[in-house]
């Protein structure tokens, strides 16, 4: 039940984004090599993140999964996904975020992640939202 209610959630959540995708039709990362995904990636797990967030699909009891973070991102402006990354406090009391701390019971802390690695930690989960990442 806890699972299908998350589900409900992010799939109001991404219907409620719509107009805010503009950013999906954005094909910059098709040009990514993987290796430089592989480099993003990095990123993703020295600061910790796969700790909370599996990867692709597999939700763990800590966060969502790699590829449904992805998603929401994607139906985001980049400034907040970045200002998410950097400072998620500033957004706990946002419906969609009040609605993940309410379904993984945790919040998501603040990491020391720097401007220049949230970049590219945005540049990832874009990879990952446009099918380029694969586990």
């Amino acid at each position: 039940m806890k699972k299908l209610v998350f589900m409900f959630v992010v799939a109001t959540f991404l219907l409620s984004m719509s107009t805010n995708f503009a950013v999906a039709g954005d094909k910059s990362n098709q040009k990514l090599t993987k290796e430089q995904i592989a480099k993003l990636r990095d990123v993703f797990d020295n600061y910790g993140c796969s700790g909370c967030h599996m990867y692709m699909h597999r939700d763990s009891t800590s966060g969502p999964a790699v590829a449904v973070i992805a998603a929401m991102a994607k139906a985001k402006p980049k400034s907040w996904v970045i200002s998410w990354i950097m400072d998620p406090k500033k957004h706990y009391n946002e419906p969609d975020v009040k609605a993940l701390i309410h379904q993984y019971v945790q919040y998501m802390p603040n990491n020391g992640v720097t401007k220049k690695d949230a970049e590219k930690l945005y540049e990832y989960l874009m990879a990952v939202a446009d099918g380029l990442v694969k586990k």
